[in-house]
């Protein structure tokens, strides 16, 4: 009876060992669904990728599909991935990665076709054109087209795409207003909208995007002041406001945004104003108000910066004498190069000169 009962154990790990192999070969042999090698096709006619093997399997990571990253390149990034865990048992692409590949098409509308797609990276290329009106219903994630010859106007349907966390369409040659439908982009973290032509004014409804971290949008010709919205942004970090062709002054709100780390405005037009009240951003490691028609003395409160590593108050009209900011320890570069500033230069950076 032992032995009966011992065989019968036997026979039954045996049985549980063949299904966990079967599953696990299965696994490993799922495929990129068919649709989805057809719409990488697309993909690569219209981008001009020449190099993807389609006689293996986009999702089996041979070289063609995803290339290792190499510290010779580190501008380089030739990736597909797939994700093989879906319950329909087979592979769909997440997230293409075609950065600094001189590609020289244009933004693929064939993106739409590859449903389970959510970051899409093609900075760095040549691709021209306009961002395609198939892309408004995916669910993307992250999309940088950073880095190309692309123009015309922000697409409105580009608010469409509510999932977006981080967006990034700088150093293209995009033209006309910031569409108030980006104001949709709730989930958004980061927007990247400078070095384009934009112009016009900075629609309110930009006050919605309450979960920025990081905004730029330098380097434009955007005409009004500057936004008096920041209470609505008191989760940013990074805030880049140089050369965007906006008018000062700086809006006291900005008072609010005291998780910032880097805070950069610059080439304000317009009228002028005091130094504004900083003394909330304890964490900032870089701050630039750089001719920003700023005058009246340096305040002391910088002192409690106690990460600054660059200050950059250049090209203003500040009076005074330079406070005492020896206790800036991290402080590497100092600029206060055209202002009306007076008496003798602190001894505590004249020590600096000596280290």
């Amino acid at each position: 009876m032992k032995m009966a009962s011992r065989d019968k154990m036997i026979m039954i790990l045996v049985f549980c060992f063949t299904c966990i192999n079967s599953v696990k070969v299965e696994a490993q042999s799922a495929t990129l669904i068919a649709s989805e090698v057809e719409a990488l096709k697309e993909i690569a006619t219209q981008i001009g990728k020449k190099d993807w093997n389609f006689s293996v399997d986009p999702c089996s990571n041979d070289t063609s599909w995803a290339t290792p990253i190499s510290a010779a390149r580190p501008l380089f990034n030739n990736t597909v991935t797939c994700n093989c865990s879906f319950s329909d048992g087979a592979c769909h692409v997440t997230n293409i990665f075609l950065k600094g590949q001189d590609l020289a098409g244009v933004l693929p509308p064939s993106i739409a076709k590859l449903p389970y797609l959510i970051n899409v990276d093609f900075t760095r290329n040549y691709l021209n054109g306009s961002i395609p009106r198939e892309w408004a219903p995916t669910k993307l994630q992250y999309l940088s087209i950073t880095v190309n010859n692309l123009s015309g106007p922000i697409p409105s349907y580009l608010g469409n795409i509510t999932t977006l966390t981080y967006l990034s369409i700088e150093n293209n040659m995009f033209s006309g207003t910031v569409p108030p439908e980006l104001g949709n982009l709730v989930n958004l973290q980061n927007l990247i909208l400078s070095a384009n032509n934009l112009t016009g004014e900075l629609p309110a409804v930009l006050m919605n995007l309450t979960k920025l971290t990081e905004l730029r949008i330098s380097s434009n010709n955007f005409t009004g002041r500057m936004p008096d919205f920041f209470q609505s942004w008191n989760q940013l970090q990074k805030l880049e406001i140089q050369a965007s062709g906006l008018q000062g002054p700086i809006p006291s709100s900005i008072s609010v945004l005291s998780n910032l780390t880097e805070l950069r405005i610059s080439d304000l037009n317009g009228g002028g104003s005091a130094f504004p009240n900083l003394r909330n951003m304890i964490s900032l490691q870089r701050l630039m108000l750089r001719s920003c028609n700023l005058s009246g003395p340096i305040p002391s409160d910088l002192s409690a910066m106690s990460q600054l590593k660059t200050l950059d108050l250049s090209f203003n009209r500040l009076e005074g004498s330079i406070p005492d900011l020896a206790d800036l320890t991290p402080l590497q570069n100092l600029y206060l190069t055209s202002n009306l500033l007076t008496g003798s230069i602190p001894d505590w950076i004249k020590s600096r000169d000596n280290r």
